[in-house]
């Protein structure tokens, strides 16, 4: 069996190695931009990023026939395709979802202490899945008021849209969809905001969840974003126009990038059809192997998220390295900053 690994995916060679009932695997590990047609051959396996597009120009008369994402979110793969190509596939939900928690509570500490949010104000969640739900818990933990929103849940905490958007802040966390019941993309329109008290938006999700137009044309809103609309090349003028913008690296933290590498690895036992026992015996080794020490627990105090991940910091360098760029930011440019992300941890529950 031929299988194609992204270099990116985090110790998936370092591992590799050291698990049982892999004999007779061929893996080739290839930088992003190395992952083509021609470069798939008769390869079986891939395993890969959101950087690289999951569609037919990629798999048209391929022999792939099980493809795994390291990320958390799955709108770079065109699931229609793969489905009707009998292409198994799978991706990693959850997977960062700390690490957006950590980014989120990192960007409202600057804010308060910035005096644009105080700790009696309110925040509106908009996806209340595991992202959602977990910044729910760390804002109860500060003791800031919150409310949540998410039209495919029936929970008895969550609200409707109208009271998130009384909020003084807004964050969304919310995948993008198209033809659903709920399609999300240019969810925040001119109408949206017309009828917004919130004065400030934080999108950790997808930049196209955002009409990037009609917020430009809004001169009272506060704009904190890591997403952005034609990624990895957006507009600089969107980027100006945020109070704090940083390339895509919400979810980059060393746990992150981990809980994907597992992930990956145990959708791949089950591609294989290892026996429970086999399951077992790999479990044991990917605990040795990824065995850290304990992440911290989300704090009482807002400082605590601004001291272990300065956001703002994060922002200047992004801006910096972008203030030479016109119309759209550079595809290189982006990259090169996202690379630039500095090491850290997650904070997570209790």
């Amino acid at each position: 069996m031929k299988v194609i690994v992204d270099k990116g995916i985090k110790q998936f060679a370092e591992l590799i190695p050291l698990l049982h009932g892999l004999d007779g695997i061929n893996i080739r590990y290839l930088d992003s931009f190395e992952i083509t047609r021609d470069s798939l051959d008769d390869t079986e396996v891939l395993f890969t990023r959101s950087t690289t597009k999951i569609n037919s120009d990629l798999l048209h008369n391929s022999a792939i026939k099980f493809i795994g994402s390291a990320t958390a979110g799955f709108d770079h793969i065109d699931t229609k395709y793969l489905d009707q190509n009998d292409i198994s596939w799978c991706y990693s939900p959850g997977c960062n979802s700390s690490s957006v928690v950590h980014y989120v509570m990192s960007s409202i500490g600057y804010l308060i202490e910035s005096n644009f949010f105080n700790i009696n104000d309110s925040v509106g969640i908009i996806g209340y899945g595991m992202v959602g739900s977990k910044l729910s818990s760390a804002l109860n933990g500060i003791g800031i008021k919150n409310i949540s929103y998410d039209p495919f849940l029936d929970l008895e905490n969550l609200c409707c849209i109208e009271d998130i958007k009384k909020c003084k802040l807004i964050s969304l966390h919310i995948p993008l969809t198209r033809n659903n019941a709920f399609p999300t993309i240019k969810m925040i329109d001119d109408i949206f905001l017309e009828k917004l008290e919130a004065n400030i938006l934080i999108n950790t999700s997808r930049g196209e969840v955002v009409d990037e137009s009609s917020l430009l044309k809004k001169n009272n809103l506060i704009y904190i974003s890591d997403v952005w609309r034609n990624e990895p090349t957006p507009s600089k003028d969107i980027i100006d126009y945020s109070l704090i913008s940083t390339p895509h690296i919400a979810g980059h933290s060393h746990d992150g990038k981990i809980n994907g590498t597992i992930n990956l690895f145990y959708e791949f036992f089950n591609y294989l059809d290892h026996n429970k026992d086999l399951k077992k015996a790999n479990h044991r080794i990917m605990k040795r192997f990824f065995s850290l020490e304990p992440t911290l627990a989300f704090p009482k105090e807002i400082n605590e998220y601004v001291m272990t991940f300065d956001v703002f910091k994060e922002s200047n360098l992004f801006k910096n390295i972008c203030a030479k760029e016109e119309g759209n930011i550079s595809e290189n440019t982006f990259i090169k900053a996202r690379s630039q992300h500095a090491y850290r941890r997650d904070i997570t529950p209790d």
